[in-house]
């Protein structure tokens, strides 16, 4: 396996990867903070917009437990297309220039074609993950599947389902890894450079492979944050979601020279 990442480390197509230390990530975590509190009006408004995107996708969803379980994690997986109105507000302040909204949309929207492309690739993998949610909640229930307050019992408070979570959550996270590779830097470099899908994503597996220590802390610290936004019946999103926002762009800043 080390060989297909050297080769690709090496490729004379893909720009230089900056090697950072294992904790950078909470140093990106502090310069989108940063970002936050010096324009919260932009950063606020995009949060709540997508909370309320959440928030009626959960509604969607709330009446199939296994639907219902696969649109929260869903979220995830396309977390980075969502961050484009950030990476525009952390590039207007780095520039000095005024932060606004309006400006924030015009930017998000600049690449939208290469980044509407990035997220066919995150939507098959959220695709696959439905279907594969689906077939494990069937399996778990004996074909038919019980309310979402029917199921909860079942499994939160019947600890008999103790290996359907660990099968449940174990091909989760192999989804997420995977939408978490090819994403860590791919939507800021394509917004950024007008790179196309291609190259932006094989810049992201590199980035990955040469850091995997820290590369391994930040996707922990993004699914630990995100998990108290939903906890918070998504309402903590407003504010964290625009911090993750802004670090990513930062983390890109760092990693792709």
């Amino acid at each position: 396996m080390d060989k297909p990442m050297d080769a690709l480390a090496h490729s004379p197509g893909l720009p230089p990867v900056a090697r950072v230390a294992t904790f950078q990530s909470l140093h990106w975590l502090e310069q989108g903070w940063k970002d936050f509190a010096s324009h919260p009006g932009p950063s606020v408004a995009h949060g709540f917009i997508l909370v309320a995107i959440g928030w009626l996708l959960l509604l969607m969803c709330s009446t199939q437990i296994d639907l219902f379980a696969a649109a929260v994690s869903g979220f995830l997986l396309v977390g980075p297309l969502f961050g484009a109105g950030f990476y525009e507000l952390s590039r207007q302040r780095a520039s000095g220039r005024r932060a606004t909204f309006d400006a924030s949309l015009d930017g998000a929207l600049r690449n939208g074609k290469a980044l509407a492309r990035l997220g066919m690739l995150l939507a098959i993998l959220v695709i696959g993950w439905v279907m594969i949610s689906r077939f494990l909640f069937v399996q778990a229930f004996g074909g038919t599947l019980p309310s979402v307050r029917e199921t909860f019992y079942r499994t939160i408070l019947d600890w008999d389902y103790y290996e359907f979570f660990l099968i449940y959550f174990s091909t989760g996270a192999v989804f997420a890894l995977i939408a978490f590779i090819v994403s860590a830097v791919s939507a800021p470099m394509i917004f950024d450079r007008a790179a196309d899908t291609k190259l932006a994503i094989l810049t992201s597996i590199k980035a990955v492979g040469k850091n995997p220590a820290a590369m391994i802390v930040w996707a922990v610290l993004i699914a630990g944050l995100t998990i108290i936004g939903f906890g918070t019946f998504l309402l903590g999103l407003v504010i964290i979601l625009p911090v993750l926002g802004h670090a990513t762009w930062h983390a890109y800043r760092e990693l792709i020279r």
